[in-house]
């Protein structure tokens, strides 16, 4: 009786290591011992996430909004030979410049405010517009078929880093618990090495045993570490901040 009461304080002394060793880390990092699948958002809203953060993916659309922006410029360019004019004159001034009665008068205008269409267009840019505005309709489709596949790729790179992260943390969680029974079964072959009921060769097994559990882990930990800044990188935004609602 006395045997299984301490086997169980062994037990229950490496369990509150292992949750004192999950809550001191990183704060800036999801613990990777949380199910990574519950706290982040879903993968469609991560990639919408994405598109509204990541750098490469604003220019791709502020590219393609300066061609749209570019292309309604030109449409609108045959204008710029198109002045109205508006002004207050002084004085009798000639309409027409010969005489326009038997009498040999001139048409004259009395003074007051002048309100007028000045049109004057030029042959070549009005050949030539037809194709400009062509050009720049082209421009823009280029850029907007641009930008959709840059956005198709982006999906494709965070739904590679998302299921890379979750593979990562489902390792580190089987890697963990085995870390967890390697140090029991390790406590208890050296209280029973102590004991005499063990030999040095098998108590040395246990500390082997352990030590390369302790390896995994760290593998499994950095792989974890890797794919979760990936991911971050390339979202534009803190994962611990993107908690599913």
């Amino acid at each position: 009786m006395g045997k299984l009461i301490k086997f169980l304080g062994v037990i229950l002394f490496f369990a509150l290591q292992h949750d004192v060793a999950a809550q001191q880390g990183n704060d800036s990092i999801i613990d990777p011992k949380m199910n990574i699948e519950e706290y982040l958002p879903p993968l469609d809203s991560l990639f919408i996430i994405g598109l509204k953060n990541n750098p490469l993916q604003r220019l791709e659309q502020a590219q393609a909004n300066s061609y749209y922006w570019n292309m309604h410029y030109v449409k609108r360019i045959w204008t710029q030979g198109i002045g109205v004019f508006y002004n207050y004159s002084w004085g009798n001034l000639p309409f027409f410049s010969g005489p326009l009665t038997s009498q040999g008068q001139n048409v004259t205008l009395l003074e007051g405010y002048r309100v007028g269409v000045d049109i004057r267009l030029n042959l070549f840019d009005y050949l030539g517009y037809k194709g400009r505005v062509g050009q720049a309709r082209e421009a823009w489709e280029v850029a907007k078929h641009k930008k959709d596949v840059e956005a198709f790729n982006f999906k494709k790179d965070v739904a590679d880093y998302y299921t890379n992260l979750v593979g990562a943390q489902r390792i580190f969680t089987a890697r963990n618990e085995d870390l967890f029974v390697q140090q029991v079964a390790c406590a208890v072959a050296e209280k029973e090495y102590k004991e005499g009921v063990i030999k040095i060769a098998e108590y040395a097994r246990q500390k082997n045993v352990l030590a390369i559990a302790v390896a995994a882990q760290e593998d499994a930990r950095r792989l974890y570490t890797n794919y979760y800044e990936r991911l971050q990188v390339i979202l534009g935004v803190k994962l611990n901040t993107l908690k599913r609602k």
